[in-house]
């Protein structure tokens, strides 16, 4: 159900688990690089550390999702 609680899952996570398209493309494209930085957050320059926002967002999504017995993302 649409905004039950999800131990550890914040507010966007919940939200994005019913977005498996969206979590797989997160989950793509926000990876480490060999110095363990966001490949995705890198390009603007930035040096994010890997997990990023992004990353660890959609990691729950994704958990929810499973939690939820959906297809898993």
């Amino acid at each position: 159900m649409a905004g039950e609680y999800v131990p550890g899952a914040g507010p966007m996570a919940m939200v994005m688990s019913g977005m498996p398209e969206v979590v797989s493309r997160l989950l793509e494209e926000h990876v480490p690089d060999r110095l363990g930085r966001c490949r995705a957050c890198g390009a603007n320059g930035s040096g994010t550390r890997w997990p990023c926002t992004l990353a660890q967002i959609a990691t729950q999504a994704r958990a929810v999702a499973a939690e939820r017995g959906r297809a898993k993302l």
